[in-house]
């Protein structure tokens, strides 16, 4: 009983200390939840802080909102908290270089404006004031001191206060806007960047494209134009011209096949029509055939009945005169029935042409579609193998690579010095720098390995079963074919040299790390003195 009782009391602690523990636990899943709410808010309240500043901080906030309202586990809400940590840390530092230079410019400003004479008692009061005022603390202080700067300056102007030797306002302003001066350069920097990248592109899209007639003259002329430098302002509207030029010749292309295919339907509809006009003819045919024949045998066997029956001659006679009046009553339906069938065999030949111009017709445009699909895999510059052909051939090879394991090389190919080409000969010359390169480049190639120019000076290479102790020798030979090339422009001999970077296949790659290993290795052989092949194999 002793022994009970001792089990009950310790089910009655265990119950409490159970009870105290579920009561912690919904305190801290309260707590928790209390937490990510104001977790919530804070990112919501921090959203509203930075809208506006930034375009890429604006959207990792609101994924990590919606992230949060989906209450993932807080580990997995790491890597978005360090890119947007990251950010922000850009921005402070961003921010803090402007504080610096606005508060230079406020100096300067401020400087000036000591100088000046003849201010108003009142305008003066409050001149000395601003002067002797602290420069504040965060970005707002400063942007309102500009302000009040500027109120100063305008009444100097007013009152003509300016002297001729003194730095006006212009140059004033030239201090007062050092705060974002820097950030105006980098943004003139990446609007070159970016005006470079976008002519570059516009220019591979159009060598992409194949289109005849007049949409294809105004593309040629818009690269042209592209090549001998556009002016920067024209170029959002060579782009609208590239697009509408391109809906213009897929409008033409549709049109054209919606022609064929609609005179290829007619023209099987007609066939189809003769032919089962010429299927019943054939079968009539056939059986007036047959009953001419049945009506032959008949005649043929009443004529030996009559000459069975009748013995006197006048009477044989006349038996047989109307038998032969039958017969050729019949022989002249056969004579209608051999016209009507060299009819039928001219119908038949008449459908046999058609339908072998037809054949002929349909074969001539799948090889035109052939020739088109192959040219869109083609850059029509160089003749060599396209970025599209290059996606294709790179994922072939790479399933490859990954079900066999034999060694796979991709290299990146640049030719040095290619703008000073452009800039001293013409694009003329660069164009034909481009060919020739291109072409000793595939003369020097296994015919198994693979190259497609990737856009611009650079062309990428595929060396599939390669050496893997050896496989800079063929890239070295590639290097060397290109260097010794003679070639030569306005009787002027220019050299071409190449740069080369590579890398090999490994545990774990996608293409996308290969790429990356081959382009630092190229920036190392063009850091490296360039005319050179450099390696990474990570």
């Amino acid at each position: 009983m002793n022994d009970i009782t001792a089990v009950a009391g310790q089910l009655a602690r265990l119950r409490e200390s159970l009870q105290r523990k579920q009561f912690e636990l919904d305190e801290t899943v309260l707590c928790s939840q209390a937490e990510r709410s104001r977790s919530i808010q804070f990112i919501a309240k921090l959203m509203q802080a930075c809208r506006g500043h930034d375009r890429e901080l604006d959207s990792k906030l609101a994924k990590l909102k919606q992230k949060l309202d989906g209450q993932p586990s807080l580990t997995h809400l790491d890597q978005d908290l360090a890119a947007i940590e990251k950010l922000l840390q850009q921005h402070s530092t961003a921010l803090e270089e402007s504080i610096s230079l606005t508060a230079g410019a406020i100096e300067l400003g401020s400087r000036q404006l000591k100088s000046l004479k003849g201010f108003p008692e009142e305008t003066r009061k409050s001149l000395k004031a601003f002067l002797a005022a602290p420069n504040g603390y965060g970005l707002s202080d400063h942007q309102r001191r500009v302000t009040q700067l500027l109120e100063f300056y305008q009444q100097a102007i007013k009152i003509q206060l300016l002297p001729a030797n003194l730095p006006s306002l212009d140059t004033a302003g030239q201090g007062l806007a050092s705060a974002s001066k820097e950030t105006g350069e980098a943004a003139a920097c990446l609007d070159g960047k970016v005006y470079s990248r976008i002519a570059d592109e516009l220019q591979r899209l159009i060598t992409e494209l194949d289109f005849a007639g007049a949409v294809g003259e105004s593309l040629a002329e818009i690269r042209r134009q592209l090549l001998m430098g556009m002016d920067p302002t024209l170029l959002a509207e060579s782009c609208l011209q590239v697009i509408q030029l391109i809906i213009e010749g897929t409008r033409e292309e549709r049109k054209s096949s919606r022609a064929f295919l609609t005179a290829l339907n007619e023209s099987l509809s007609s066939v189809h029509f003769n032919f089962t006009e010429s299927l019943d003819e054939g079968r009539a045919l056939q059986q007036a055939s047959q009953t001419s024949r049945v009506a032959l045998d008949n005649e043929v066997q009443a004529i030996d009945d009559t000459l069975t029956r009748h013995h006197s001659s006048e009477a044989l006679k006349e038996a047989i005169s109307e038998h032969m009046a039958t017969i050729g009553l019949l022989l002249r339906e056969r004579e209608s029935m051999t016209a009507r069938e060299l009819h039928l065999i001219t119908r038949l030949s008449t459908m046999e042409a058609k339908l072998r111009l037809m054949k002929e017709e349909t074969a001539e445009y799948k090889k035109r579609l052939t020739i088109q699909k192959h040219k869109l895999f083609l850059d029509s510059l160089t003749q060599v193998h396209n970025r599209a052909a290059l996606d294709e051939r790179l994922e072939l090879e790479y399933k490859r690579w990954l079900r066999y394991r034999t060694p796979l090389c991709l290299a990146i190919i640049d030719i040095d010095h290619f703008k000073n080409i452009n800039d001293n000969y013409g694009h003329m010359a660069g164009d034909k720098a481009l060919k020739v390169v291109a072409k000793a480049l595939q003369k020097s190639l296994r015919d198994t390995d693979f190259i497609a120019r990737f856009g611009g000076e650079e062309f990428v290479v595929l060396l599939p079963n390669v050496n893997p102790d050896k496989f800079e020798t063929p890239l070295e030979n590639l290097r060397k074919a290109i260097k010794s090339i003679p070639f030569r422009f306005r009787d002027a001999r220019v050299e071409i040299t190449i740069s080369i970077g590579a890398t090999l296949f490994k545990e774990g790659d996608q293409p996308s790390d290969a790429f990356e290993r081959a382009d630092k290795a190229l920036y190392g052989s063009k850091n490296g003195g360039r005319d050179r092949v450099n390696t990474d194999l990570g």
